[in-house]
C-alpha cells in the first residue's frame, strides 16, 4: 500500500474508533451502556480484576508466542489482542484468549488502535522484547483498579536538567512519579486512549519508529492534560528476550528526536493548562 494511502487509512480508522470510544464513555456515564440491562443481571464481580493485553508484531513471532505462552496463564489477563504489522507474515495464535489482527504496516499507532478494541478498560500495552512473571503483572492491574485515572509502568523516564531526554527512572522499589513512561509493559485506561489521537493531531507530530518513535511521550502528556496525573513506575520483575530487528535506539542517535517530541508536548500541555484556566 503506498505511504499516501496507508496516512489517509490511518487518520479514519483513528478518528472513528476515537469516536466509538467517546460515545461508549458518554453512555456509561448516563447508564445507557449497550447492553445494560442484560448486564445487570450478571454477576456483579464477573469483569473485577481483569485486564486486556495489546501487543505488537512485527519480525519477532517467536517471542510474542513466548509471551502468549505465558500469559495466557495468567488470571488477570483474559482478553489479548495481537496486531500484527507484517501482512507478508501472517500471525496465528489459537487460544480463546487471544484474537490476531494482521495488517499492513500502520506503524506505531496500531498500539494505541488495538487499545480502543481491548474488551476491559484497564488495558496493559506490552513490547515483544520482554516477558513479566504473573506478580508484577498482576500488581499493575491491582494499581489500576485502586486509581483508574492515571498510567502503571516499570520504565520512566524525566527531562534532563538542561530538558532534554531524558533521566532513567527503572527498576523502582517505591512507586516513583515520572514526566514519560515507556511502553514495554504499561497499564493505561482505554477510556483516555482517544486523546493519544487528538494530541498527535493538534501537535502535527509525525511517530516514526525509525527516528525512535514517541507514542509513549504524547500518551504520557496526553493522559496528564485529561487527568492531572503523571505516570507512575512501580516495582516489578521481568525478562528480556532477544531484540533482533529492533528499530529504536531510545538513548541514542534517536534522542535527538525524542527530545523534539518531549518538548513540543510541553508547550501543549502549557496551552492546555491556559486553554482551561480561561
Amino acid at each position: 500500500m503506498p505511504a499516501s494511502s496507508r496516512g489517509v487509512t490511518t487518520t479514519i480508522i483513528n478518528w472513528a474508533l476515537s469516536r466509538l470510544e467517546r460515545t461508549h464513555a458518554w453512555l456509561s456515564r448516563r447508564g445507557q451502556t449497550p447492553l445494560a440491562n442484560a448486564a445487570a443481571t450478571a454477576p456483579a464481580t464477573a469483569a473485577l480484576n481483569r485486564s486486556s493485553l495489546v501487543i505488537l508484531n512485527w519480525q519477532r513471532p517467536d517471542n510474542v508466542r513466548q509471551i502468549l505462552d505465558r500469559y495466557t496463564g495468567y488470571g488477570v489477563v483474559d482478553d489479548i489482542l495481537v496486531w500484527n504489522n507484517n501482512r507478508d507474515q501472517p500471525f496465528h495464535y489459537t487460544h480463546p484468549k487471544v484474537r490476531c489482527i494482521n495488517s499492513d504496516e500502520f506503524g506505531l499507532n496500531t498500539r494505541w488502535l488495538g487499545c480502543l478494541l481491548a474488551r476491559h478498560a484497564c488495558v496493559i500495552v506490552h513490547d515483544d522484547d520482554l516477558v513479566c512473571d504473573e506478580a508484577t503483572i498482576a500488581g499493575l492491574v491491582a494499581f489500576h483498579y485502586r486509581e483508574p485515572d492515571r498510567t502503571y509502568t516499570l520504565h520512566g523516564r524525566n527531562p534532563t536538567p538542561s530538558n532534554e531526554y531524558a533521566v532513567k527512572v527503572d527498576h523502582v522499589t517505591q512507586p516513583t512519579e515520572c514526566d514519560v513512561h515507556l511502553t514495554r509493559v504499561t497499564c493505561v485506561n482505554r477510556r483516555w486512549v482517544s486523546r493519544y489521537f487528538d494530541a498527535v493531531s493538534v501537535m502535527g507530530l509525525d511517530i516514526d519508529p525509525a527516528r525512535g518513535g514517541g507514542e509513549d511521550i504524547v500518551f504520557s502528556y496526553a493522559m496528564r492534560a485529561a487527568t492531572g496525573h503523571r505516570p507512575l513506575v512501580v516495582p516489578g520483575h521481568y525478562e528480556d528476550l532477544i531484540a533482533r530487528h529492533a528499530l529504536a535506539n531510545r538513548n541514542g542517535s534517536q534522542v535527538a528526536d525524542r527530545t523534539r517530541i518531549m518538548q513540543a508536548c510541553q508547550r501543549w500541555l502549557e496551552q492546555e493548562r491556559v486553554d482551561h484556566a480561561c
